[in-house]
């Protein structure tokens, strides 16, 4: 469908039905059955989508006309020339020649009556339903079921309450987020990004705009760790053994910070203070507790504390975070090159976590997620520096359920969800199973949006989660094709069934799925790859 013809669709001012029932949400309308098809079959393109689910309509109030979604299609039984709609209210606005929209807002004001008018959405109501407002926006597509008519985001209200983009694997999630995160840079080059990359697929995606950290460049000082995140590292203990554990370690960790800053300053230093220390002295702290021990039955516990400490120190994995150097870096050097704070023209910055080692990937997410949201808190008085975190795989870090194994992670990003926004960190969460991931981070997303969904589980707990008037598009959302999604809530004028936009593939992320029948068809440097793997795996390389 096009308007730059001028011309309107095929019987769309004419009247389509009438009300027969109304509520505060939906009205269900009698329609004639011949003039639905008739619009259906016109033979203009798009009206075969726009008479259906999902299509907009019109619905005649005094001076004023409601707008709604057809969300359900029956046929009478008693009469089958006639069809029962249901449509659910979107918004509303004055009514202008011909039954043609004047204007639009959200809500309504003046519900229908049972006799009230029905008509079809026209191709200048919806330019009109979704113009851009009066403030900042970015598109990442065209609303459907047109070709033509963008589909406005509000910068503002995006960013500002939080986001949430969920959809199975293989409908183009990951390609989505590419190009929203694309098109804000592009409308603030000076923004700061930090996405949390657990599978290294955006590093190809930014090109020049982004700064690529993995474990061969990353440099995350140890002592930057709070006390939590020192005992996830460090006590393999669960129940009352870790208590007595965790104990032990703020003890230790007290004293050996307090080494590090001036005899005056020592007395406010606490388990958490970013202040550097030595390792060394970390281990002597240990050692002065247990050699205070009336029983030596008692010392297996810092003797297992300290061997804990110095195997992750002496394991090559673990060189990006816990080694020695590390004591001499700075935190404003950290905190300014991982925030991009100045960007230099790189104003996102990837975090590649797929070669993390299984055992502190969590530690990590935690450490530079709670940096981010402390950094804020402290700088807002001086000067607000907004940032988007970005979690992919978010059900890893967030899940439902709650586990002893994400409890540090977990609480740092649920503090990020509640408190973020006040200090101006948005949190990004992208994931594939929304039932899975935590009721209190889904639930201070402002913003969803949502490609296809297969898993009924998903389904219904994106239902719960979508704002009022986007509920009708639940039942769509399991239907849609690759590359289509529902978008609701504050960072969208009015909820919306978006067909996103191609992206380059050279701006795409890493995120093909194998291919077998290409792999299994081909042969040869199968040896060549074993033994690359191996050199790899070892180190050696």
């Amino acid at each position: 469908m096009t308007s730059n013809s001028g011309e309107q669709l095929a019987n769309s001012g004419e009247q389509l039905g009438r009300v027969v029932k109304t509520n505060g949400t939906r009205a269900i309308c009698l329609v004639d059955h011949d003039r639905l098809t008739g619009f259906r079959s016109s033979g203009v393109e798009g009206t075969l989508s726009m008479g259906s689910i999902g299509g907009l309509f019109k619905i005649r109030v005094a001076g004023s006309l409601l707008v709604g979604s057809m969300t359900d299609l029956s046929q009478d039984v008693m009469d089958r020339s006639t069809i029962l709609a249901e449509i659910e209210y979107i918004g509303e606005g004055d009514a202008g020649p011909d039954n043609c929209l004047a204007g639009f807002r959200r809500g309504v004001d003046v519900f229908p009556q049972p006799g009230d008018a029905v008509y079809f959405a026209e191709t200048a109501d919806y330019e009109r339903i979704f113009a851009p407002p009066d403030a900042p926006t970015i598109t990442v597509g065209t609303v459907y079921p047109t070709d033509t008519v963008r589909a406005p985001l509000l910068v503002d209200q995006l960013l500002g309450r939080h986001f949430a983009i969920v959809g199975a694997s293989g409908t183009g999630k990951s390609t989505s987020v590419a190009l929203l995160l694309q098109r804000i840079i592009d409308f603030a080059p000076h923004g700061h990004v930090v996405i949390l990359d657990p599978h290294g697929e955006y590093a190809r995606a930014f090109g020049d705009a982004a700064k690529v950290w993995d474990v061969s460049n990353l440099e995350l000082p140890y002592w930057a760790m709070n006390l939590e995140e020192h005992c996830d590292s460090f006590v393999h203990d669960s129940g009352s053994g870790r208590i007595v554990d965790s104990n032990i370690l703020a003890a230790s960790l007290q004293k050996a910070r307090s080494r590090n800053v001036r005899m005056d300053a020592a007395a406010k230093i606490t388990p958490d203070s970013p202040v550097s220390y030595q390792v060394a002295d970390l281990i002597a702290a240990l050692e002065e507790q247990a050699g205070r021990l009336e029983k030596i039955a008692d010392a297996h516990r810092y003797t297992q504390l300290r061997l804990t400490i110095e195997q992750y120190f002496n394991d090559e994995r673990f060189r990006f975070i816990f080694n020695a150097d590390f004591a001499s870096h700075s935190l404003e050097r950290f905190l300014g090159e991982i925030m991009r704070v100045p960007g230099h023209g790189k104003p996102i910055s990837i975090i590649d976590l797929a070669g993390v080692p299984t055992e502190i990937v969590n530690v990590v997410v935690a450490t530079i997620s709670r940096l981010v949201l402390d950094f804020a808190i402290r700088s807002t008085h001086l000067r607000s520096v907004p940032v988007l975190l970005v979690c992919e795989e978010a059900h890893r870090y967030l899940p439902r359920e709650h586990d002893d194994a994400t409890a540090s992670v977990e609480r740092q990003l649920e503090r990020v969800a509640r408190e973020g926004r006040k200090y101006g960190v948005c949190l990004g969460l992208v994931s594939q199973r929304p039932s899975e991931l935590s009721e209190t981070a889904l639930s201070q997303c402002g913003t969803i949006m949502s490609l296809r969904l297969n898993n009924l589980d998903d389904q219904d707990r994106l239902k719960a989660s979508l704002s009022e008037g986007a509920r009708a598009y639940v039942d769509v959302i399991a239907a849609l094709k690759n590359r289509e999604c529902v978008i609701s809530g504050e960072g969208v004028p009015v909820p919306m069934r978006v067909v996103i936009d191609t992206l380059e593939a050279e701006r795409r992320p890493a995120s093909d799925d194998p291919q077998f029948s290409k792999a299994w068809s081909e042969t040869g440097g199968e040896e060549d790859l074993l033994a690359a793997v191996v050199r790899s795996w070892r180190g050696e390389v």
